[in-house]
């Protein structure tokens, strides 16, 4: 009898878990597993069952992650404690949901518990998005650039204006022809302005009109000269 309880007592003073990934698709890569990660580190692949499980689980605080091509999940925390001080010596497991990059004393929402044994439910969620899929040609995605607006509406200007010009009244067309030669843009659809154009004298503030004629010299005394004295 002695003999017996003592071969036993191992098995009871370590914890079992029992995960259960909800829900769980059809379809699962054999590559399916779970770690956790602690004090000591464990893996279990995924059963027939659709389960996965840890035994002899030691005592401390462990971090549960699924990792699967065919879907998400979230990361959950368990916690082992020290064997009871009664005859059964079980270890109490809790488990609760918790999220990455939070300060680990922040617990979720509970996920399971259990004295030597827990079955934890781990929420999942869809498949893991490893590829970018690529974007299909669209013409209409053309005309969100500026620079095609730009050039469409240019383009636009330059056919339509003619068109405009030969159904305006005369005096219209006279007007718009004399703003056109006074515009500044005039000067660069005439070459001959272009080659004119004093540089130097437009910076110094010269302008073209003609210098202002000097004055003449004043004559100083009369026009004639006196006669000497004797």
């Amino acid at each position: 009898m002695r003999l017996s309880t003592l071969l036993l007592a191992p098995a009871a003073l370590a914890a079992h878990l029992t995960i259960q990934p909800t829900p769980l698709p059809a379809t699962v890569p054999p590559s399916t597993h779970a770690t956790l990660l602690g004090p000591s580190s464990y893996t279990a692949p995924l059963t027939r069952t659709g389960f996965f499980v840890f035994a002899n689980v030691s005592s401390g605080s462990y971090l549960l992650t699924l990792h699967s091509r065919a879907f998400t999940a979230e990361t959950i925390r368990i916690d082992v404690g020290p064997p009871s001080a009664d005859a059964r010596g079980l270890q109490r497991v809790e488990a609760w949901a918790v999220g990455l990059g939070r300060e680990w004393e922040a617990k979720g929402a509970g996920r399971g518990a259990g004295d030597g044994y827990a079955r934890v439910e781990v929420k999942t969620g869809g498949p893991r998005v490893v590829f970018a899929e690529r974007q299909s040609f669209s013409v209409l995605s053309l005309f969100k650039n500026p620079m095609i607006i730009m050039a469409v509406v240019s383009l636009g200007l330059v056919v339509g204006t003619p068109y405009l010009l030969e159904n305006m009244d005369p005096e219209s067309r006279a007007e718009f022809e004399e703003m056109q030669r006074k515009s500044p843009l005039a000067a660069a659809t005439n070459p001959s302005a272009l080659q004119n154009f004093d540089l130097a004298s437009w910076m110094a503030g010269k302008t073209d009109e003609p210098a202002a004629a000097a004055p003449a010299p004043k004559q100083i005394g009369g026009g004639k000269q006196g006669k000497k004295r004797a």
